[in-house]
């Protein structure tokens, strides 16, 4: 969920669990913080142990909730941002955990549900470094870039690279996958092409946006690609 919420309002959303074993379960909606590795994976972390916590101010109806098997039930959420919130992305994780009274808790990461609150004016800007490029030992070029969200808000950067030699002729083109980047990170990105290059001078188009804004970078860079 990406939710835009301004200071003092509240939005939320609503989520179907189901009970896919044998027994009768009871369930408790929990909600974490979490990070990024520094590969952009997501750790979950204690509720309210980041400066990015919304553990305080989520709430769930209901929170706790028993299932048949196959049985379903949708919770919903909401999350209220005080007044005096300062503009800033807000996230945690939620999870619906089997309740024991003897064992506590049991978290089941594989049902997790990743929530983003960005506290309105939300600006969501990234910024592209020189990228740098090599040829791999099946003499396929790889280009390195380093990106990094600027903002206050999570951007999700997609994009495209587009190969040339000295005569104009497109010889490589590929797409840069979804990569999400939380405000304040940076991370170098790699890509490659499939096809067997000579080393050589090659022209190469670079194209990056992001989720939430109109903004596209776009430029073209004179390279060296070398085995």
């Amino acid at each position: 969920f990406i939710l835009e919420i301004e200071p003092g309002q509240r939005d939320g959303g609503a989520i179907t669990v189901t009970n896919a074993s044998s027994v009768p379960t009871r369930y408790l909606a929990i909600a974490q913080d979490w990070v990024h590795d520094s590969q952009g994976g997501l750790m979950p972390k204690p509720a309210n142990s980041t400066s990015a916590s919304i553990a305080k101010w989520i709430k769930f109806n209901p929170r706790e909730f028993t299932l048949p098997p196959n049985g379903r039930q949708v919770v919903r959420f909401s999350i209220s941002v005080p007044k005096n919130a300062v503009p800033e992305e807000r996230r945690g994780v939620i999870f619906f955990a089997p309740a024991f009274q003897s064992s506590g808790l049991a978290v089941k990461t594989q049902i997790g549900v990743v929530i983003y609150a960005a506290i309105k004016p939300i600006k969501r800007m990234f910024e592209v470094g020189l990228p740098k490029a090599s040829l791999n030992g099946a003499r396929q070029a790889v280009i390195t870039i380093d990106l990094a969200a600027i903002g206050n808000a999570h951007c999700r950067l997609t994009g495209q690279f587009r190969l040339s030699d000295p005569s104009g002729k497109v010889v490589e083109e590929g797409r840069i996958t979804e990569e999400v980047f939380l405000p304040g990170e940076r991370r170098t990105i790699a890509v490659s092409g499939n096809k067997a290059l000579a080393p050589g001078a090659y022209r190469l188009h670079l194209e990056v946006e992001s989720y939430g804004t109109t903004n596209v970078f776009r430029r073209d860079y004179e390279i060296q690609l070398q085995g």
